[in-house]
């Protein structure tokens, strides 16, 4: 099992370097909401629903396309990005991001020490997420 805390732990270390990245959460493939770093005024659990929904109609898409297995998704609004990306087996991360974010490097090295290859929530394997591909 991934310990809870470290994962927060993490996800707060990674929103704190990345000037970039204002809030994340990690959250189940059903909507639950695993760990949050998004402020107080922002519904997180809304957040988590909206984003496994998100996740699932992309997977679906992709795959209605003969596109293969969904990688990412980049929601673009006026203020910002949204990053949807799975996260292991079983949870999906959720990033949002300045306007312009340098989507590079610095960000993906940010993200590589919680999303290991290692034991998702469940005790199976996570897939390792490279996340030079998302960049």
């Amino acid at each position: 099992m991934v310990d809870l805390k470290s994962l927060k732990r993490d996800l707060k270390r990674l929103v704190k370097s990345n000037p970039d990245v204002e809030a994340g959460a990690i959250v189940s493939i059903e909507g639950s909401l695993i760990v949050s770093v998004f402020p107080e005024v922002i519904d997180d659990t809304k957040i988590a629903a909206m984003t496994a929904a998100i996740f699932s109609l992309g997977e679906r898409g992709v795959l209605e396309v003969a596109r293969g297995n969904l990688k990412r998704i980049m929601i673009e609004g006026d203020n910002g990005l949204i990053l949807i990306m799975a996260a292991g087996k079983n949870r999906i991360l959720v990033l949002s991001t300045i306007r312009y974010p340098r989507l590079g490097a610095g960000l993906g090295a940010g993200l590589s020490p919680f999303l290991f290859p290692g034991p998702d929530l469940d005790g199976e394997d996570a897939t390792e997420l490279r996340l030079s591909e998302f960049f």
